[in-house]
């Protein structure tokens, strides 16, 4: 069987959102940098009891703390959780529910106690432009799943039906007449005929692995995600794939030769450039169309007037300017105004998008009307 290793990274998921838009307060959200190896992996247990201890005398003013803090005690004693870490880590925690997210970007030493979690520090990990890009290293005998960042990147766990490797797929023997139609998937597609050989069956259970690799892919980053996917693997591998997938947003480009015995950070090096070009496209894209409307009504960078907007569900897309502050060593208990327009923003279905550009006001919105 293939070998699964164990992920060091959380996807943001569609259920978290819909949890962090309609859960009521308060919310405790914790963000610390952490260390992937060494010792560091374990210092990082002590940084977030401190952050909790800053956050408990506010939550405790509030009312109902006893129910949030006992989730968030409980935390420390997980070994196991503590030495499996990525670059960053967000422990979001409210009544009836306690969420933990390893990523691969650095994060602020943070506790906030709010109506609303903290996610400005996170918006590169949801937002589908500018932020971060997913790469899907694809070979007969190990297909990997990634989502990275300008500086590091994680692997991301499939769901344990995902076939990631031939070994994995159902087989149904040697079929005599293998037949794959581009038609009956309204595209083109490598048509398979054989009469039973080995190169036929060989093309057939790669196929197969492909298809179960697609379900897997939209069943882990969500069918409309809008992230650059990068693919990686011999050209052969990224046609199959490309022809069988549903994705709209697999660049044209891709890392190709034999991907299999890649460590992570050899696939990040090579798919950077690839990915950093996609994700620059896009945000192009979305600044001239910014630019356009300012000025009609449809466009502004008055954080007050977004916050309204947002609230009233008129923001269809809103900017960020992407962090810059880097980690410094101090905790400190924040609030921040701009995580209530990201919670409105996407409570009403608006879209969440970060720019690279450091002249660019830190908040605006394009509006619906």
């Amino acid at each position: 069987m293939t070998e699964r290793k164990l992920p060091n990274l959380d996807i943001v998921d569609e259920d978290f959102l819909a949890q962090a838009t309609t859960n009521q307060g308060p919310w405790v959200t914790i963000l610390l940098p952490t260390q992937r190896t060494g010792r560091e992996t374990l210092a990082a247990r002590s940084q977030y009891q401190n952050l909790v201890k800053l956050a408990e005398s506010e939550l405790q003013r509030r009312g109902g703390a006893e129910e949030v803090l006992a989730a968030l005690h409980r935390l420390v004693e997980d070994r196991t959780f503590w030495l499996s870490q990525s670059d960053g880590l967000a422990v979001y925690a409210a009544p009836g529910l306690l969420r933990t997210f390893r990523l691969p970007m650095s994060l602020p030493e943070e506790a906030c106690v709010a109506d609303h979690p903290r996610l400005a520090p996170l918006a590169g990990a949801l937002s589908a432009v500018g932020g971060s890009f997913d790469l899907l290293a694809l070979a007969a005998n190990s297909v990997r799943l990634f989502e990275g960042t300008r500086n590091s990147i994680g692997e991301l766990a499939f769901r344990d039906d995902t076939p990631t490797g031939v070994d994995e797929v159902p087989t149904h023997g040697h079929e005599t007449q293998l037949q794959s139609s581009a038609q009956s998937r309204g595209g083109d597609f490598a048509n398979f005929h054989g009469h039973g050989g080995d190169r036929d069956v060989a093309a057939a259970e790669l196929e197969r692995l492909f298809r179960g690799v697609a379900i897997g892919v939209d069943d882990v980053l969500g069918r409309g995600a809008d992230r650059p996917l990068v693919l990686a693997g011999v050209a052969e591998h990224g046609a199959t794939f490309r022809a069988i997938s549903t994705r709209k947003n697999i660049v044209d480009d891709m890392v190709t030769g034999n991907v299999e015995h890649l460590s992570a950070e050899e696939l990040h090096e090579r798919a950077w450039p690839i990915a950093e070009q996609a994700l620059r496209k896009d945000d192009a894209a979305l600044t001239d169309r910014y630019n356009e409307l300012v000025g009609t009504g449809k466009a502004s960078d008055d954080v007050a007037y977004i916050a309204r907007a947002a609230e009233e569900g008129r923001v269809d897309t809103l900017l960020l300017r992407r962090p810059t502050t880097a980690p410094d060593g101090q905790p400190r208990l924040v609030t921040d105004e701009v995580d209530a327009v990201i919670v409105h923003t996407l409570r009403n279905s608006g879209a969440l998008a970060v720019t690279a550009d450091e002249a660019a006001p830190a908040v605006r919105a394009i509006f619906r009307y």
